[in-house]
């Protein structure tokens, strides 16, 4: 008899683990099908009802494996608010039960919270906790999270069988597979937008960079043509005796200087504008900049200008910059035909790389920030991708060049500077201009020669390819009493050059063959001391600013008037004679020998930013 009731025993506990492995298989099939953390958590307790009995499950998980932290995922059941509600988050580190849990690689079961020592009774209070049962979810031998069932309240307490903490136990090893995928699913359709939005970001400076480099090579032909117009007309002005005729060539001329100050517009959408560097008080610009504002700002727009103390220098263009916040200013304005407010703030902050990794259009380094917030209309998200397009505009055919926003961009990124938009529809816009800090005071360069035009007796050297420009430069410097030769390339300049004796070489920075700085270095090897004026309308393929940083020459912008010309030739020709040693002469005979120029002076690499931090930092 006691054999058969061992052999039904036996029977019978393998027919119960044959049915727990049936149900098991079949809530795994179940899982399979889930696509959110609410709809496993919703299987699994409906699964927990039918198995044990609980009315109450919920999942917590880690955020990675050195996380001390479990995240509520889901919860289910009448407690569902309160949970939420008090523990979304709970820190594992000085939790005696949770540093047990997660140290366990098997179910942790409270009989009764209330009394349990490794329970927290604050929180037990609050959520009236009466059994619990936790077991962790593996992943790769370690624990991840945790799944857990218990009772509330007046449930009061009930312990589980062993027979269901083993099926609970199954039950969690499910859920760690079906969990894992979520999370894997979940990951992956973060990292898709997150290379989407940088691929949209991309894609957008690639356009602007392509719009600026077409308006910088319209620019260029445009500013020849301007320097053909302009000097023409200066020459045919000096010959009219009729007072029509006369007025007729002023409007050739007060057009061409129009057109002049549009090609300058294109120029700073294209980041080649030639830059006046100096330090600058950016608090001092903007006072100066929202004096003169008063004038385009309707009464009904108040402007509140909050100034930061101690900030650093920047090193930069004041008219540049000025005619950025202007543009910035009228965009606010615009934005509030029916009055409001415009808040000019700046501040020290510090871009770092922690900083860069959640926001790649960022650089790290310190800046000077400049915030102009309104409280206007706003832009929608399909607008705001545009704003910095040259020509975009939603001010109408007749109300806007839609060059505002494109110039501040290319002028700020010519500072090396950065500027971003924020701006909601309905509630208003913000502008942030990230100014470079100087990372050191410039040094003084000497009063500025300001002499007046007077007939010239030197040999100049024309280096431009464009023959109308050659050409009309050549009559200019001739009626000047300059003897003068011209050539088309950089090539012929250095050939030119070591044949004959000139005084001064005045040099277009882009033409065909040899590169500008190529031409320099060569002439330079060859004449040390022969002075080389740059003349430039664009300069695609050539960094002018560090060209003229690292040479120290001068630079003469195109579209010029013949004055102008004349005064640039003419300081080139002091400065190099007041500079040149009493004992040599400025021009060294054709095939004398020369000694070879002394390289220059290693320069200092800037102190690499900091890299602690979260944000941009106030300093």
């Amino acid at each position: 008899m006691l054999g058969e009731e061992a052999r039904a025993n036996e029977a019978g506990n393998a027919s119960a683990g044959d049915l727990s492995l049936v149900r098991l298989l079949a809530f795994a099939r179940r899982l399979q099908n889930t696509a959110s953390f609410e709809e496993l958590l919703t299987a699994a307790l409906a699964e927990v009802q039918r198995a044990t009995g609980y009315r109450h499950a919920w999942l917590m998980v880690k955020d990675d494996e050195s996380d001390q932290r479990l995240r509520l995922i889901d919860v289910s059941g009448g407690q569902r608010s309160s949970i939420w509600e008090v523990a979304p988050v709970l820190e594992v580190k000085g939790d005696a039960f949770l540093e047990t849990l997660l140290a366990s690689d098997g179910p942790v079961v409270i009989e009764d919270a209330r009394t349990d020592p490794r329970t927290n009774k604050d929180m037990v209070e609050r959520l009236q906790n009466r059994t619990l049962i936790n077991i962790p979810m593996m992943l790769l031998d370690a624990p991840f999270g945790m799944f857990g069932v218990g009772t509330f309240g007046e449930e009061g307490c009930r312990a589980p069988s062993s027979a269901e903490v083993d099926y609970l136990s199954g039950m969690a090893s499910q859920l760690s597979v079906a969990a894992s995928r979520l999370r894997w699913q979940e990951g992956k359709a973060r990292h898709d937008r997150e290379r989407q939005q940088i691929e949209a970001r991309l894609a957008q400076v690639q356009k602007l960079e392509s719009l600026g480099l077409l308006a910088g090579g319209i620019a260029h032909d445009f500013n020849n043509l301007l320097t053909i117009i302009i000097s023409n007309a200066t020459f045919a002005k000096e010959r009219i005796e009729d007072d029509r005729a006369q007025a007729d060539v002023d409007q050739v001329l007060q057009a061409s200087a129009r057109a002049r100050a549009l090609t300058h517009q294109l120029l700073a959408v294209s980041r080649t504008q030639g830059l006046s560097l100096q330090p600058l008080d950016v608090n001092d610009v903007l006072r100066r900049l929202l004096q003169m504002m008063h004038r385009l700002l309707p009464e009904t727009i108040a402007v509140d200008f909050i100034q930061g103390r101690g900030l650093p220098m920047v090193e930069g263009d004041a008219s540049q910059l000025e005619q950025v916040f202007m543009n910035l200013l009228i965009n606010a304005r615009d934005a509030m035909p029916d009055g409001g407010k415009i808040t000019m703030e700046t501040e020290q902050v510090l871009v770092n790389g922690h900083y860069h990794e959640t926001h790649p259009w960022a650089k790290p380094g310190r800046y000077v920030l400049v915030t102009v917030t309104d409280n206007g209309t706003g832009m929608e998200r399909a607008v705001l991708d545009r704003i910095f397009e040259p020509f975009f505009t939603t001010k109408g055919p007749k109300a806007g060049t839609g060059l505002g926003l494109a110039v501040a961009y290319g002028i700020v990124r010519q500072h090396d500077g950065m500027l971003h938009c924020y701006s909601e529809l309905g509630v208003g816009t913000s502008f942030k201009v990230y100014l470079s800090a100087a990372q050191r005071m410039a040094s003084s360069v000497g009063t500025k020669l300001k002499p007046t035009v007077s007939p010239g007796d030197a040999r100049v050297l024309i280096a431009e390819d464009d023959d109308a420009v050659r050409a009309v430069v050549t009559r200019i410097l001739e009626r000047g009493g300059y003897r003068v030769k011209g050539v088309a390339s950089g090539d012929a300049a250095c050939r030119t050059v070591v044949e004959e004796a000139f005084d001064v070489v005045l040099m277009d920075v882009v033409m065909p063959g040899l590169s500008c700085r190529e031409t320099v270095q060569r002439i330079r090897a060859a004449r040390p001391t022969l002075p080389i004026l740059l003349s430039s309308g664009y300069t695609a393929g050539e960094a002018v600013s560090e060209l003229v940083r690292t040479t120290g020459l001068e630079i003469l912008r195109k579209p010029f008037d013949p004055d102008q010309l004349l005064l640039a030739v003419q300081t080139a020709l002091r400065l190099s004679r007041s500079l040149a040693p009493a004992s040599s002469s400025s021009v060294p005979a054709p095939n004398s020998s020369v000694p070879a120029p002394a390289p220059s002076a290693p320069r200092a690499e800037p102190e690499p930013p900091p890299e602690s931090g979260q944000s941009p930092r106030r300093v």
